[in-house]
Order: C-alpha cells, then sequence, then structure tokens
C-alpha cells in the first residue's frame, strides 16, 4: 500500500508538471490510466479504463476562460480505487467525474488565490525591474500554485482506498447495471461537447459520412482503421489543395502587382 502510494504521488507530480512542458498532454486519461495500472499492477486495466475516461473527457478542453474539470485527479483516484475494488471501466467513470468536478473547486479556492499573489509580485518585480525574481514568480509560483492541492490526490488514495472498496463491494445489483449503462454514455456526452466546438458546416458532411461509413462498413468487414486511414488521406489531400491555391493566388497577385508597377514603387 505504501509504494502504491508513493507511485501515485509520482504519478500526480508528473501529471501537475505539465505545464513546464508546454501543452504535452501528459495529463489526458489516455497517458495517466496506463501509469496508474502499472502502478497498482494491472497495466491491462488502467488502459482500458484510461481510454474510457479519456473519451468522457474527451471534450474538456482549456478554451479560453473556460477551464475543464481536473482530468489529472478525476484519472488518478478514479482508475486506482476501481482496480483496488476488483471493479471496471465502469466505477473508473463513476468516481473518476465527481472526483475532477471536486477538484476543480479545490484548485478554485487554493490555487487560484496563490496565483494571484504571485501575479501580482510579478507585476511589482517587472516595475522594479528584477529579472531574476520575476523569473520566480512565473515559473516558482505557478509550479507552487499547481503543487499546492497535489498532496490530497495521495492521501485520498492512501486514507480512503479501504472506504471506497467496501462502498463499491457493497452496492446492489441494479445500482451497477446503472454504472454499466452510464459508462456506455458518457463517452457519446464526451464526443458530444467536442462536436458542439468545432462542428461547422465544413466540418458536417464529413463527419456524417464517416459515421456511415463506420456503420454500414463494418458490416462488410471494413474496420474503423481503415476507415480512418481514408480520411486521413482525404484531409492531407484537401489541405494540400488549399495550400497550393494560396500559393497560385499570392504568385498570381504578385505578378499583376508587377506588371502595374505597384510592387516597384514601393521601392
Amino acid at each position: 500500500m505504501v509504494t502504491q502510494t508513493i507511485l501515485i504521488t509520482l504519478i500526480a507530480i508528473l501529471g501537475k508538471c505539465e505545464f513546464l512542458l508546454g501543452t504535452s498532454l501528459i495529463q489526458r486519461p489516455i497517458i495517466i490510466g496506463p501509469l496508474v495500472g502499472a502502478a497498482m499492477g494491472d497495466l491491462h486495466s488502467g488502459i482500458v479504463m484510461g481510454a474510457t475516461l479519456e473519451l468522457a473527457f474527451v471534450g474538456a478542453v482549456s478554451i479560453g476562460a473556460y477551464i475543464p474539470p481536473d482530468m489529472l485527479s478525476g484519472t488518478i483516484l478514479g482508475t486506482a480505487f476501481a482496480i483496488k475494488a476488483g471493479m471496471g471501466p465502469e466505477a473508473a467513470l463513476t468516481l473518476g467525474m465527481p472526483i475532477a468536478t471536486i477538484m476543480l473547486a479545490l484548485n478554485t479556492i487554493i490555487g487560484s488565490p496563490v496565483m494571484l499573489f504571485f501575479t501580482h509580485l510579478a507585476d511589482k518585480h517587472v516595475a522594479q525591474g528584477n529579472e531574476k525574481m520575476f523569473s520566480f514568480d512565473v515559473i516558482g509560483g505557478g509550479l507552487i500554485a499547481a503543487m499546492i492541492t497535489m498532496p490530497i490526490i495521495p492521501l485520498a488514495f492512501y486514507l480512503g482506498s479501504d472506504a471506497v472498496t467496501a462502498v463499491l463491494g457493497g452496492l446492489p445489483s441494479f445500482i451497477q447495471t446503472g454504472m454499466n449503462i452510464a459508462c456506455g454514455m458518457m463517452p457519446a456526452l464526451g464526443f458530444a461537447m467536442l462536436a458542439q466546438m468545432i462542428m461547422n458546416k465544413k466540418v458536417a458532411p464529413y463527419f456524417f459520412i464517416g459515421y456511415i461509413m463506420v456503420a454500414y462498413l463494418g458490416s462488410v468487414g471494413v474496420g474503423t482503421t481503415a476507415v480512418a486511414m481514408v480520411a486521413c488521406l482525404i484531409a492531407a489531400l484537401k489541405f494540400s489543395k488549399e495550400d497550393n491555391v494560396v500559393e497560385v493566388t499570392n504568385s498570381n497577385s504578385f505578378e499583376a502587382e508587377a506588371e502595374d508597377g505597384g510592387v516597384l514603387d514601393e521601392f
């Protein structure tokens, strides 16, 4: 138990340090899930649970002022508790979603004031021309704000593992059936959230064509991978054609300006 808690702590630190590496997507469930599974001694379950949670969180992307639920905490604790209890991905999803929402609230209540404090310090040090302290405010302040709620993850796992295992083990069959149904619905909700952000008149036809191909060609032995490869080829050809059109348009406009003397007049 202690070894697993230490490994969970290291995984949480790795996920929290994502901002130091740019947008590396380390916090995504499809990455964290297998790591937690390996730490718990069940890599296969970790991969399955991570993929299931990824489908549910596929539309949870921080854009503008929107802050998505804390996928890192939800994935780590949901996967760890489910594996500890001997349950499937439905338990990981059922536990992971509320945990992610609760941790988002804690990050906002605890982490945001810390970040605001270092932001004001950074403004002060910029006005003073103190580059070293400004660098500390940006990097150190961001690290402190990110790590301040990190200890909650290993503590929750160490102190709450037995309680969660007992609760999950004592659930009636009808509740477990409901969890299985919800597990099947959540990926659809995740894709719906993603589609809401990216769907437009140009994307919609390709979406429905892909859906029809997967739905109807699967009965004749054409798998999803084959359809995805065809879609990637079509996208590559389309973008290549658009780039060529832009290059030809720019070239024609340059030649027209040269004939009119517009380019030479600038010199």
